[in-house]
């Protein structure tokens, strides 16, 4: 028997099967949550990249529908500038207004401003580049608009109460190609 407080000279032993074991499991847990890890982190890297590449999309995006707006704002300057709304261009087609077109000449030419390519024989440049073209198609003269007439309150109205009516399409693009489409009417006073 040994003193009291000593240490057994002859501890039990383990079976060395049952640490193998335990250390194998071990090790088999460790490499599965080290390759869930790394799934994650190859998952999120993925997501960040799609995620710049969308957020670079819309810019495009933006700035070409900003484009578009400019030159509408180009193509509205210009129409309400006297006499341009009476050009005559807007009667007969002609070369030199490429940019303006009488009532039902697009679509009697199978002229679709949204499919169509837009060059400088069929639209006006707004900047040097190119990047903002419109166009503009008379849709109907010497119309009146409503809530002009007299049964409107009763009594007449004074001045001008005829309007020549347009479609103005715009079209803005960016450098990398991106393009964006604008189509308005615009009234402007015909008398």
């Amino acid at each position: 028997m040994s003193p009291r407080g000593s240490v057994p000279t002859n501890p039990r032993p383990r079976p060395a099967g049952r640490h193998r074991q335990r250390g194998a499991s071990a090790l088999f847990v460790t490499v599965v949550l080290v390759l869930v890890v790394m799934l994650l982190a190859i998952t999120a890297a993925v997501l960040s990249n799609t995620q710049f590449r969308l957020a670079g999309n819309l810019q495009f995006e933006n700035v070409a529908f900003n484009l578009a707006e400019g030159a509408l704002a180009q193509a509205e300057s210009w129409l309400a500038a006297k006499p341009h709304g009476k050009s005559a261009g807007f009667t007969t087609y002609t070369t030199d207004t490429p940019h303006i077109y009488p009532v039902g000449y697009l679509a009697a030419h199978s002229l679709d401003p949204l499919t169509m390519a837009w060059t400088d024989s069929n639209s006006l440049k707004v900047d040097a580049d190119g990047n903002q073209r419109y166009l503009i198609e008379k849709y109907g003269a010497d119309n009146q608009p409503f809530g002009t007439g007299i049964e409107t309150g009763g009594r007449p109205l004074v001045g001008c109460q005829k309007v020549d009516v347009f479609r103005i399409s715009t079209r803005g693009t960016t450098a990398k190609g991106t393009t964006k489409f604008v189509q308005t009417t615009y009234s402007v006073p015909s008398c």
